[in-house]
């Protein structure tokens, strides 16, 4: 058994292991400014995780984009970083 082990253990030392991290994401409520297919602005309060303070800002979509929503929609969503920016998640209409 102890053999076996130290083969499984040897093994894993010698093989190419690539971890691959997930971009964190980060979750906010904002204020739906305007919408097209390849990015959306989103008015939001401070996102302290990230340092940001409010702001306006473009975030990419994905693909195929979110279902589309109206402006002025107060909303909550889900981004995270990507090559080229902060590309959104998710995005709902806000349930408060």
């Amino acid at each position: 058994m102890r053999n076996l082990l130290s083969v499984a253990v040897f093994s894993l030392l010698l093989s190419p292991v690539v971890l691959a991290a997930e971009p964190a994401v980060t979750h906010s409520q904002g204020v739906l400014k305007a919408w097209n297919s390849h990015k959306v602005s989103i008015a939001h309060p401070a996102i302290e995780s990230l340092g940001w303070p409010p702001m306006t800002m473009n975030f990419l979509q994905p693909q195929p984009p979110l279902a589309e929503l109206p402006a002025d929609t107060p909303i909550e969503f889900s981004f995270r970083q990507v090559d080229g920016g902060y590309q959104l998640i998710a995005l709902s209409a806000s349930q408060q």
